[in-house]
């Protein structure tokens, strides 16, 4: 059996959390034990220990890693449009795009992905800034008179729509033949009630 390589002690985190992340996106969270974790990383199964006190602080951190990755998504597609609603509409497509690349991450971030884990306070805490980008492209759309609707109303009406689209389409129970189409044509209606 070969050695098993020492990973440096400033590498540590970032290779368990992309050897889970891994493993998840693979396996399901079934997949996801301290032992496969720990081979995967290349670390001794105490370092899940004591970098982040096992698999619940394991999971928790690649719950704010996912919603670190929303944020930046969703920050790059706002701030490549000019026009406000292009921005809006290209948030909403980076959502789903986001959860489609990432479908084990988006569950565990949004539809309870892993039986039994219950996000901290602080984890809880970072999905705050999530849709912030979204927010303020929502606030341009207000400050063009393209929209009519208070802004945090509108963010939460169109991640509603949003998000249960893109949970249909993961958990394979869309109609929609065409998801892209359908997607646009989502968005078309949503934009439509929100700034009528």
């Amino acid at each position: 059996m070969a050695a098993r390589r020492r990973t440096r002690s400033e590498a540590l985190e970032p290779a368990i959390l992309e050897a889970a992340g891994a493993i998840l996106e693979a396996d399901g969270p079934e997949g996801l034990s301290i032992r496969r974790i720990a081979e995967r990383a290349q670390v001794a199964p105490m370092g899940l220990y004591s970098r982040f006190d096992g698999k619940h602080g394991v999971v928790d951190a690649l719950y704010e890693a996912g919603f670190a990755s929303l944020t930046e998504e969703l920050e790059r597609a706002t701030a490549a449009e000019m026009d406000p609603v292009a921005a809006v509409r290209a948030a909403a497509r980076a959502y789903r795009a986001i959860a489609l690349a990432h479908p084990a991450r988006y569950a565990l971030c949004f539809l309870h992905g892993v039986p039994g884990y219950v996000p901290s306070p602080q984890a809880r805490a970072s999905t705050g800034p999530a849709f912030g980008a979204l927010e303020k492209a929502l606030v341009r759309c207000v400050e063009a008179g393209a929209l009519h609707t208070e802004p945090d109303v509108a963010t939460r009406q169109l991640l509603a729509a949003c998000h249960g689209f893109v949970a249909l389409e993961l958990l394979s129970m869309s109609p929609e033949p065409d998801g892209d189409r359908a997607y646009e044509a989502l968005l078309d209606t949503v934009w439509c009630g929100l700034s009528g």
